[in-house]
């Protein structure tokens, strides 16, 4: 079985619940869990830190367990920056959450049989647990996979050798940004990307997400995903890295029938433009980006409408 690496903060309630789902998980048995732990900012966050780590007290349940608290805070970019490279450099692969995602009973063996389906598809960059809910594929009777070129975060999984490829500093950033053809390919999985990658190079947000979905897509590479989602995000509302003002578009149901591993899975050309309208921008998040960017206002802004 691959090891599962979870990421957690100060979110107790969220991350009770992440845990109680992953541990209906049968393959939990035979899987070594690695568990990254951030350190409070404040001495306001301390004891939301504290009991977040308690939780993994006397934990039971999987083959071996690995602590990592932190003595300092890190971010959540570079926790998981940091941690997946650690645990990648003992295993060759690695299954991924964090604090907020709760997962199907059936997640770990679909992620594990993924893993080894694909290890060898040089096409593929990554396995992703977390399916929008598509109109395409709603009353879809067969529980197969498709695939996107967008690399996704809500309960993930990746081999070694596409993690080694990331250039998490982004040194190309200055000749991607004055090529619109490149610019667009990146935007294929949907034109919140590009966006989002210059709004964190500008230090407007931190996310390892958008340099890791820039890596993929900067090497051709697609995402795997099944037709019905396995994991389910609960920490939207309370998010505050999210850079949208609407959420409620990514909300899902879990589903824990077994899907089918095909091997050969190809790039569905009408599946690929619903996942990229899916998570298209619409004019009022576009100017909530351009806000945040520029630093006009946006948080401000979002209060108010939080407030209606």
């Amino acid at each position: 079985m691959s090891p599962i690496c979870i990421f957690v903060y100060r979110r107790p309630e969220t991350t009770k619940l992440m845990l109680q789902s992953l541990l209906a998980c049968p393959e939990c048995a035979e899987s070594d869990l690695y568990v990254f732990m951030d350190e409070a900012r404040n001495d306001e966050e301390a004891k939301a830190v504290e009991d977040t780590r308690a939780l993994f007290d006397d934990i039971k349940g999987f083959k071996s367990f690995h602590p990592f608290p932190a003595r300092m805070n890190k971010g959540m970019a570079n926790s998981v920056i940091d941690g997946v490279t650690k645990v990648l450099q003992e295993h060759e692969d690695i299954i991924v959450l964090e604090d907020d995602i709760v997962v199907s009973p059936d997640f770990l063996s679909f992620m594990n049989e993924a893993l080894n389906t694909y290890r060898n598809r040089e096409d593929i960059w990554s396995i992703s647990g977390y399916t929008p809910d598509l109109k395409i594929l709603r009353g879809c009777k067969d529980q197969k996979v498709f695939l996107v070129p967008r690399a996704q975060c809500w309960g993930w999984a990746t081999w070694r050798d596409r993690w080694e490829k990331v250039d998490w500093e982004v040194s190309d950033f200055n000749s991607l940004s004055r090529n619109k053809a490149a610019r667009r390919a990146f935007d294929q999985g949907g034109n919140d990307l590009y966006r989002t990658l210059e709004m964190e190079r500008r230090e407007r947000i931190e996310s390892w997400a958008v340099r890791w979905a820039y890596a993929a897509s900067k090497n051709g590479m697609l995402t795997v995903n099944p037709t019905q989602s396995k994991t389910q995000n609960i920490g939207l509302k309370s998010s505050k890295s999210h850079v949208g003002w609407h959420d409620e578009r990514h909300n899902v149901e879990l589903y824990g029938n077994t899907t089918t591993i095909d091997p050969d899975v190809q790039l569905d050309e009408n599946l690929a433009r619903a996942f990229k309208k899916h998570h298209d921008l619409g004019i009022i998040s576009k100017i909530g980006y351009f806000m945040r960017l520029h630093n006009l206002g946006y948080d401000f802004v979002k209060r108010l409408i939080h407030r209606k």
